[in-house]
């Protein structure tokens, strides 16, 4: 029996593990944890290439070119209130770079074609947000990245940490 909506939704996973439409990077998010009773889970994003940030929330979608990963990542707005921005890592480049417009919650729906699609708020009033990867993220601003504390996991799945 499946969960109830809108518990049945990506942003409420536990963990989720995605490789690269070209195989050659898995991204993954384990244990994520209820930010609040019957909220949306977080946890932190781990590549196969090392790299990894945190506050990230498993619903995250590789672009269709393999070179961009679309992560919907909490903070902390004055101190006090979570919200989120969409994150999109270069695999190339290695870098990190976050939308400026926030909200509660981003689904990430599809990454094809330069275009990324988002359901803002799924679990509300939700609508449709569109980027246009790469030439929108000028407007983004940088996030930093860091090199994984634990072992990395394999990109063949084979190794995994603990």
């Amino acid at each position: 029996m499946s969960e109830p909506w809108p518990y049945n939704l990506p942003i409420f996973r536990r963990e989720h593990r995605a490789s690269s439409p070209d195989g050659r990077i898995v991204a993954e998010i384990e244990g994520a944890f209820e930010l609040g009773m019957s909220n949306p889970t977080c946890g932190t994003l781990r590549l196969s290439t090392g790299l990894q940030l945190d506050r990230c929330n498993p619903s995250f979608i590789w672009s269709d070119d393999s070179r961009y990963l679309a992560v919907p990542r909490y903070f902390v707005r004055l101190g006090v209130f979570r919200r989120q921005r969409m994150v999109i890592i270069d695999i190339v480049d290695r870098k990190a770079l976050a939308s400026p417009e926030t909200t509660f919650y981003y689904q990430p729906e599809s990454f094809s074609d330069g275009l990324l699609v988002v359901t803002k708020e799924p679990t509300r009033s939700a609508t449709r947000v569109t980027w246009r990867i790469p030439d929108e993220l000028a407007r983004f601003t940088t996030v930093a990245l860091v090199a994984a504390a634990q072992q990395p996991i394999a990109a063949d799945g084979a190794a995994r940490r603990r």
